[in-house]
């Protein structure tokens, strides 16, 4: 148990590994030129969420001016907030013939942009695959260098591009129905758990879901949801993570612009808890998919927390007190 504790503590990090980033996408990047796609075929934006939206605006028109045509703007959590976001959203870029992607970072020290090809598969980027990097303290530097750098090396072939950013565009998670309620058939059917890449998370994630008191199984985490289906299983364990408000957005709860932060329900011990999480707070939520039907169940109350381990635990405990389970 001491170890557990231990474990608990000290590995947040070999989690987080296991869950796309923006940092874990450019870092597959080998430095090289601008690929010669962005000046002819469609780009997709995915930049920081503490971008504003004037910032945005200034950033579109830079791109203008560079002959990219950006047609698709969206938080990077947003896109990679787990494996239903990143199916979703895949889906979406190929039906709109996404070729390349820019990664517009902002930090303390600036900005930063990367630009890459788009790989057209759920992952975006290719570990090793050709990317064009620069940063500069203020915006309009970064815009002109990706203009200097994309005109010298290739002639602008884009030529009816929007003037206008596109952004909060719609594009639906959930393919079924959602429920903010649990399965009940699980009392039944079996609970396919992916596992995490990393051996030492998987470890954990075996710990936590010993108190799980229903049928389950961990499974490989690249096994396709028809493949599971054909081994037997109904359902599988689903997470989201992203800042609080794009997580609940995107697991279809009502969010408004003015809400600063959400009311979480949490079981740091065994009774229940509520958490209050800033919106831009990121959080991981746990819920149930129907594999056939694309049904998704949420649990009764919101109990998205900002460790994955936390958030499981609020999941099995909230589904055990809802069935009467020991």
């Amino acid at each position: 148990m001491r170890l557990f504790l231990l474990l608990c503590l000290l590995l947040p990090a070999f989690a987080d590994a296991q869950f796309l980033s923006e940092d874990v996408l450019i870092g597959r990047l080998k430095a090289g030129n601008i690929p010669e796609e962005v000046m002819s075929k469609r780009t997709l934006v995915l930049h920081s969420g503490t971008i504003s939206s004037k910032e945005i605006a200034s950033i579109h028109e830079g791109l203008i001016r560079a002959g990219i045509d950006a047609v698709a703007y969206f938080p990077a959590d947003q896109v990679l907030a787990g494996g239903d976001s990143e199916k979703a959203y895949n889906k979406y870029l190929n039906r709109r013939e996404i070729s390349c992607i820019v990664f517009i970072q902002k930090k303390p020290s600036g900005f930063s942009a990367h630009i890459t090809l788009y790989n057209g598969k759920t992952d975006f980027v290719d570990a090793g695959q050709i990317g064009w990097s620069t940063s500069a303290p203020s915006l309009s530097q970064l815009t002109n260098e990706i203009y200097r750098s994309a005109l010298s090396s290739y002639q602008k072939k884009n030529l009816l591009i929007n003037e206008v950013p596109e952004t909060d565009l719609p594009v639906r998670v959930i393919e079924g129905t959602r429920s903010e309620t649990f399965a009940y058939d699980l009392k039944v059917d079996n609970l396919a758990v992916p596992k995490f890449s990393d051996t030492v998370a998987t470890r954990e994630l075996a710990e936590l879901f010993k108190s799980y008191p229903l049928r389950y199984e961990l499974t490989n985490n690249t096994i396709a949801d028809k493949d599971l289906r054909s081994k037997g299983f109904l359902y599988v364990l689903c997470v989201v993570h992203a800042r609080s408000g794009i997580a609940k957005e995107l697991l279809g709860y009502s969010v408004t612009k003015s809400e600063s932060a959400f009311v979480s329900v949490t079981y740091p011990a065994t009774e229940m808890q509520l958490k209050n999480i800033p919106a831009d707070t990121e959080v991981y939520k746990f819920y149930v998919r129907h594999i056939d039907s694309g049904n998704v169940y949420l649990g009764t109350k919101w109990d998205a927390d900002t460790s994955w381990q936390q958030a499981l635990q609020n999941f099995i405990k909230g589904l055990k007190a809802e069935m009467k389970l020991n």
